[in-house]
């Protein structure tokens, strides 16, 4: 009697194995030419990444003038429009679908969002906003450079 549930809980622990590494670190991906990973998404998923991207970009643009314009609002109010918060706005199984490193700078780069909206709200100051925000672009230059997205049928 021991040797079948034995046998049955070897089973199961490689199984969850198996699942863990596909739903939390691999995700839906393919190697391309271009020697970047290709991510596989659904046109939902992939229009709502896109949609966040530009978003980043307009956030970007933002800050960079309330740092030219000593201009601590538009600074917050950019951090605030791509933070932390927007995560939860992410389509039902899309984190699923995504590799564990393109999770990571994703939410490394909506961190820094918080982090820049932050600091802008207790001292703001232009050039340590700058530092930020060039910590920021390096997370999106990261993240083109290893990835491209790749739409696919539903």
């Amino acid at each position: 009697m021991k040797k079948p549930i034995t046998i049955l809980a070897v089973l199961s622990i490689f199984l969850n194995i198996g699942l863990i590494y596909f739903f939390v670190f691999k995700g839906n991906i393919a190697k391309i030419n271009d020697s970047r990973t290709e991510l596989i998404m659904s046109p939902s998923n992939t229009s709502f990444v896109l949609d966040e991207m530009r978003g980043f970009l307009e956030s970007v643009q933002q800050i960079n003038e309330g740092v030219l314009t000593n201009n601590a609002q538009l600074v917050i109010d950019a951090g605030k429009k791509s933070g932390g918060s927007v995560i939860a706005h992410a389509p039902k199984g899309l984190i699923k679908t995504l590799p564990i490193g393109f999770k990571k700078l994703g939410f490394a780069t909506h961190d820094i969002f918080d982090e820049i909206r932050l600091k802008a709200m207790e001292d703001f100051n232009p050039k340590n906003t700058q530092i930020q925000l060039n910590k920021l672009l390096n997370n999106c230059t990261a993240c083109h450079k290893t990835y491209k997205i790749k739409r696919s049928i539903e």
